[in-house]
């Protein structure tokens, strides 16, 4: 059965969009952030008021740790960095070392590392608690890598300006593990200035099994074990409806639209979230507005990137964020051996 009528209405609302879009300059960007210790707990300062960071909150609806009275006043140690470039790759790696979080020896150290360029992004966070963390404390490592585009698709088999629909393909590949914690990864999309698609998620969570999500209802290739997901998957942007059939983007021939891809990693007490050599945007496919594919298409970017064609291959680590992964990992590992009197399940 042809989604008619609900096409229509995409379409309808895409010329929408595009009238009346802004496009911003194409972009890469990183947001890496660790922070470990205890509040002081001044109400009036807002030191027991938590949130995430705000540009995560919006594009993610979370990552990130913040205090309404600002983390290092309120007695936390952390380290943060947020950039962005308007070309070219961007490499961020920082390194928690162990932070108090009382008087009896409790600490928690962690790092965070994000990798982003055009059609590729990858993130990392690890972090290591020993003994207990209390209500106020904070044990938690977060990275976030995006980059924003513009795109336009032209084809001498569509008429410019004619209504048409887009699928974007995803690969991705890592592993998390939460011998006593939370970890998690989430590739998101906005197209427009749109919606925000979850295309997929990764949870791992002490005592329950691994899981794994997409929105186009991919199983992958995802181990799920106890506390932990490993594995690589490839996914798209297309929503099956049952009885219908499939939903796409829309899009119009020879216009430009936006595209922005986001990747999170974040992780609490000891847990780890490897995802650095993902997600790469690995396929983009086009349709007329009867979803025929259009396989004659020139598509091109305002970066310059030849989305059509990616480069798949594996990402080169720099030795200090290698050594930085080797660490962790023995860390983590060590955390699985040792139990810490008192220590509390996430």
């Amino acid at each position: 059965m042809k989604l008619s009528n609900h096409r229509s209405l995409l379409l309808a609302t895409a010329s929408l969009a595009l009238s009346a879009s802004a496009f911003g300059a194409p972009s890469v960007r990183t947001i890496t952030d660790v922070w470990g210790g205890t509040s002081n707990g001044n109400i009036a300062q807002g030191c027991t008021t938590f949130g995430p960071i705000p540009d995560l909150s919006t594009f993610f609806n979370g990552g990130g740790f913040r205090t309404l009275g600002g983390n290092t006043a309120c007695g936390f140690t952390g380290v943060t960095s947020d950039q962005t470039a308007g070309s070219g790759s961007l490499l961020v790696n920082q390194v928690l070392p162990p932070v108090a979080l009382d008087a009896l020896g409790s600490s928690y150290g962690g790092a965070a590392g994000a990798r982003a360029s055009f059609s590729s992004l990858g993130v990392s966070a690890q972090g290591l608690l020993v003994g207990n963390s209390g209500g106020t404390s904070a044990s938690v490592a977060t990275a976030a890598a995006f980059f924003q585009d513009t795109l336009t698709a032209t084809s001498p088999q569509v008429a410019p300006s004619a209504a048409g629909f887009v699928r974007y393909v995803f690969s991705m590949d890592g592993h998390l593990a939460a011998p006593l914690g939370q970890a998690g990864v989430k590739l998101d999309i906005q197209q427009d200035g749109g919606p925000i698609y979850d295309l997929g998620r990764l949870g791992a969570l002490t005592g329950d099994l691994g899981t794994f999500s997409a929105i186009d209802g991919s199983a992958s290739t995802w181990a799920l074990g106890p506390a932990s997901v490993s594995g690589a998957g490839t996914f798209g942007s297309t929503l099956h409806v049952p009885f219908f059939g499939d939903v796409d983007l829309p899009m119009v021939w020879g216009n430009p639209w936006s595209l922005t891809v986001g990747l999170l990693a974040q992780t609490n007490r000891s847990a780890d979230a490897s995802f650095m050599a993902s997600a790469r945007l690995v396929g983009v496919e086009l349709f007329d507005s009867a979803h025929h594919r259009i396989d004659n298409v020139t598509l091109s970017s305002a970066s310059g990137t030849d989305y059509l064609n990616p480069q798949v291959g594996t990402v080169p680590e720099p030795a200090s964020w290698a050594l930085l992964l080797t660490g962790a990992a023995a860390l983590l590992a060590a955390r699985r051996r040792v139990k810490h009197p008192g220590q509390r399940p996430a």
